[in-house]
């Protein structure tokens, strides 16, 4: 067995390609000695990665991962008999903290969406709409767009139900008056030829019927949605969409005094979650003098 056929068999056909690519950043440091390293090369390898790639606690630890998943390969296809990193863990700490003081403001969120208005992108215009509006209104994640059902969509009480989804509760949200119209004509006027040529056919009652679809009829994929909500944008105007979930949460936190209602909006399982995302009025200070001190 090859290993593309190994990472095929492991992982997702989205995903199968991202672990290859970091295992093939190992293999092309390593060179023709891979099958036969020891502890000690895999740790020049992290140090390399370290030192050259200025990579994040994160990153190391992803790629220490890939690492092992391939040992694990050569072991279960007979081409090496032991692991020399299974037992390897970096202590590297991880900076979850959320950087308030950069994330996205109001204004810069309004006007994202002003600018998917005026997109002129045919039949998928409203679609764009509708998934810029779920980001900067209801600051869902891609995964929670692409899970949509059409029928988690309740137009005559304005709501929108969102499943449960990795550490994240499930939850019931407003739509805004805006957006009751636009799902309307999006639904009644765009989805119908958008999934004609789908597999599962919407009157089939063959699976769960998704919201989001793409170009050729295809059911969209959180990576392809960071790609469609950017196209045609120059670089400095791309957004990132979980930085966008962290500004609307952000922003909402400035705005109310308890912290559980926002932690119910998000979805969050915990309060302190949600108070990751407070900015106290010393921080805004110091992010104040960092951005217009004469002296930087």
């Amino acid at each position: 067995m090859k290993l593309e056929q190994y990472l095929q068999g492991k992982y997702s056909k989205t995903s199968y390609k991202a672990h290859g690519y970091m295992i093939g950043k190992y293999l092309n440091y390593i060179g023709g000695k891979a099958e036969t390293a020891e502890y000690k090369d895999i740790l020049d390898f992290i140090a390399h990665l370290r030192k050259h790639e200025n990579f994040s606690a994160e990153s190391l630890k992803r790629y220490l991962s890939e690492v092992k998943v391939y040992y694990n390969y050569l072991l279960e296809t007979g081409q090496r008999n032991g692991h020399p990193c299974r037992e390897l863990y970096l202590k590297d700490k991880i900076d979850r903290q959320i950087k308030v003081d950069r994330l996205y403001t109001e204004e810069t969120l309004e006007s994202y969406l002003e600018k998917t208005r005026r997109d002129p992108d045919g039949p998928l215009k409203r679609r764009n709409e509708v998934i810029v509006s779920l980001l900067v209104y209801q600051a869902l994640t891609v995964g929670e767009i692409c899970h949509l059902n059409t029928e988690d969509i309740n137009l005559e009480k304005a709501e929108i139900y969102i499943r449960s989804e990795h550490r994240k509760k499930a939850r019931t949200l407003p739509l805004r008056a805006g957006q009751i119209l636009l799902f309307y004509h999006y639904l009644n006027e765009d989805y119908p030829n958008l999934t004609k040529y789908l597999t599962i056919n919407p009157s089939s009652g063959l699976g769960p019927i998704r919201l989001i679809t793409g170009r050729l009829q295809q059911q969209v994929t959180p990576n392809a949605l960071n790609r469609i909500i950017n196209e045609k944008r120059k670089p400095e105007e791309r957004l990132r969409p979980v930085k966008i979930r962290q500004s609307v949460i952000a922003h909402l936190l400035r705005k109310e005094n308890d912290t559980r209602i926002v932690q119910a909006f998000a979805g969050h399982n915990r309060a302190s979650t949600t108070a990751g995302y407070r900015q106290n009025e010393l921080e805004t200070l110091k992010s104040a003098v960092n951005t217009f001190h004469p002296i930087r």
